[in-house]
């Protein structure tokens, strides 16, 4: 049960016309789509979750692939929704959009767009498995602009082939087309994706560490001198465009995940886990069985351990990091004690700053190595 009044609404959509090679969300064939019949069941389970009434919300659509909804069922998913919803997001592929498509989204709510362009070089588009090109990803955008006053674009470094050239280049054509959110990913190879089994057998190279480094502070550089705020690891946006759903995951806000393979939190210890899998959340929440029959939901109690190791982790991600009488007031007087000497090396060596004004954050330079100084702090 989420048992605040400000909350978070995500939305699982499994359905993909084809899956990038990098990808390891849940995701199945859009063959597979019966969208009346998902929209039951995602009604179904909303009903179940006991919300609280009223209160301010944020709703965002994920996947998989959205866009690939005919637009009753975005309609249909904001209709369902009956809090007053701040921030309506939807996924989108740049070869999905069109004028029609772009007009019934802002109609049935949304009111930020989050696109997936990774790159503006056709050769890199194609190797992942994205289905556009660069001057469709900026057509789509054009369309967009239309309609929508605020959209986010995705950006991937890293890529197998890429270099500070062709980065370069995508970077010219994101700053040009001036969106207000940029989230900026470097590639990863997660386990049981088609990415990792062609690097695996040698068939591709991973880029290099320091080479994966230089691109992050290629991106950092170029977006601050746009006017960008790096307000978390991966994102930047203009003033007073942060993504307002993320941030609350950041910060760790109750939310609650609709469909298969989506997650939810109470903002206090406990995690809720949908299955992977359609077909048992179709049955599960498509039919007529009882909630207390319900086979495709793993609850998950965090220990005090593991709710302080997350709060490391997710608040370090953001630009402000670490509130130290937060974090006191949290987990006690000897956990900070013990925070702050671990801290302390990583102080000294440039990775961690703003103890004086009752912080601790990643720099510029800890940031390239946040994984190594937020274990360090665990």
């Amino acid at each position: 049960m989420i048992n605040r009044e400000n909350f978070g609404i995500y939305i699982h959509v499994p359905f993909c016309r084809r899956k990038c090679l990098y990808c390891d969300f849940y995701s199945i064939g859009e063959r597979l789509a019966d969208w009346d019949l998902f929209l039951r069941a995602l009604k179904r389970e909303f009903e179940a979750a006991e919300l609280p009434g009223g209160g301010p919300c944020t709703l965002y659509i994920g996947g998989g692939t959205p866009s690939l909804a005919p637009p009753e069922f975005i309609a249909g998913i904001r209709e369902m929704v009956k809090c007053e919803v701040g921030e309506f997001t939807i996924e989108v592929n740049p070869d999905d959009v069109t004028p029609v498509k772009s007009a019934l989204w802002r109609e049935a709510g949304v009111n930020r767009v989050s696109m997936g362009v990774q790159s503006l070089v056709d050769k890199e588009l194609t190797f992942i498995g994205r289905r556009h090109s660069a001057e469709e990803a900026m057509e789509a955008y054009s369309i967009l602009r239309r309609d929508f006053g605020n959209v986010s674009l995705d950006l991937m470094f890293g890529l197998p082939g890429q270099t500070i050239e062709t980065l370069e280049s995508t970077l010219e054509g994101f700053i040009g087309m001036k969106p207000e959110h940029i989230s900026a990913y470097s590639l990863m190879y997660e386990e049981r994706t088609a990415l990792t089994r062609l690097r695996d057998s040698g068939k591709i190279r991973e880029v290099a560490e320091e080479d994966t480094v230089g691109m992050f502070g290629l991106v950092s550089e170029r977006l601050h001198e746009a006017g960008y705020e790096r307000y978390e690891i991966s994102n930047y946006s203009r003033p007073g465009f942060r993504s307002r759903h993320n941030s609350a995951y950041w910060k760790g806000l109750p939310y609650i995940g609709l469909g298969p393979g989506a997650h939810s939190y109470d903002g206090d210890r406990t995690r809720r886990r949908n299955a992977p899998d359609l077909s048992l959340y179709l049955r599960s929440w498509g039919g007529t069985v009882k909630s207390e029959e319900i086979v495709n939901v793993f609850i998950e109690r965090l220990t005090q351990e593991e709710l302080r190791e997350e709060y490391v982790m997710t608040r370090l991600r953001m630009a402000e990091g670490i509130g130290l009488e937060d974090y006191k007031s949290r987990f006690g007087e000897e956990e900070l004690r013990r925070i702050l000497i671990n801290a302390a090396p990583y102080e000294g060596a440039g990775m961690l700053a703003g103890r004086e004004s009752g912080h601790l954050a990643l720099t510029d330079s800890g940031v390239m190595v946040s994984d190594e100084v937020i274990v360090g702090l665990f």
